[in-house]
């Protein structure tokens, strides 16, 4: 199967999925957010294919949303309104971060370059992430748009003080620091990166799927009572509202 801004392949019981607009560190312009959207559901009906590796080509795993054009960035003809931030938002952007946490197989985000901003959310989503000890995470843009839909993954994972300092100050740290603050699951040196996510992805895929499917199932189901998919709600709608805000000054 072919898409236009990424690539797709399977081998040893392992789907990759590889973002590949390189000349712009991957960042995700309208085309690129429907190829995720497309190759998802590929991707969940590739039998072969018991773990997803989702990594980018060139110098960056993705640096955020394209800023010259994407869903979540350009006005609509006639600007914002409540209608249309709910009716684009909610179909192309606020829909991937539960298909993407909730995916029915084990995901494995192979971070290198920049991870920043939506990049940043692509890698918290997934179950497993293991960053190049020099990647460089982190979501500066905070600092300009304010409330994001995927703020509540940042508390989740870091604990509100560490989470609250990187959101406040837009600080980036490397792969290394991210690892050891709960950013990413952990850090290896650049050279050895691919070398570490297929070691585990390989120990994933002989893992029966059924055995998988049932344990991220449960995983899930937890995150739910804890009120993940609520927060999700509760910061896609301040998001809807800010885009409103800006409109009228």
């Amino acid at each position: 199967m072919e898409f236009e801004t990424v690539i797709y392949e399977s081998k040893n019981k392992i789907g990759y999925i590889t973002l590949n607009r390189p000349e712009k560190h991957n960042a995700m312009s309208y085309q690129l957010l429907d190829d995720i959207d497309a190759v998802l559901d590929y991707a969940e009906a590739d039998n072969s294919a018991n773990v997803i590796v989702l990594k980018g080509a060139g110098k960056s795993f993705c640096s955020g949303f394209d800023l010259k054009g994407s869903y979540y960035i350009t006005p609509p003809e006639g600007g914002w309104t409540y209608r249309n931030s709910y009716e684009i938002l909610n179909k192309k952007i606020y829909a991937k971060y539960p298909r993407i946490l909730y995916f029915p197989k084990p995901t494995i985000a192979q971070v290198h370059g920049y991870a920043t901003d939506a990049g940043c959310y692509l890698q918290l989503l997934c179950d497993i992430s293991v960053a190049a000890d020099d990647a460089l995470l982190g979501h500066p843009i905070q600092q300009v748009w304010g409330g994001s839909q995927s703020l509540p993954l940042w508390q989740f994972y870091l604990g509100v003080k560490r989470a609250r300092y990187l959101l406040l100050t837009g600080k980036r740290i490397t792969g290394k620091e991210a690892a050891e603050w709960g950013l990413v699951s952990l850090s290896v040196p650049r050279e050895n990166l691919e070398e570490e996510v297929n070691k585990i992805a390989t120990k994933i895929a002989e893992t029966p799927p059924d055995g998988t499917l049932k344990l991220k199932i449960s995983l899930n189901t937890a995150l739910r009572i804890r009120g993940m998919d609520a927060l999700f709600d509760y910061y896609g709608q301040m998001n809807r509202y800010s885009r409103l805000f800006r409109e009228q000054r």
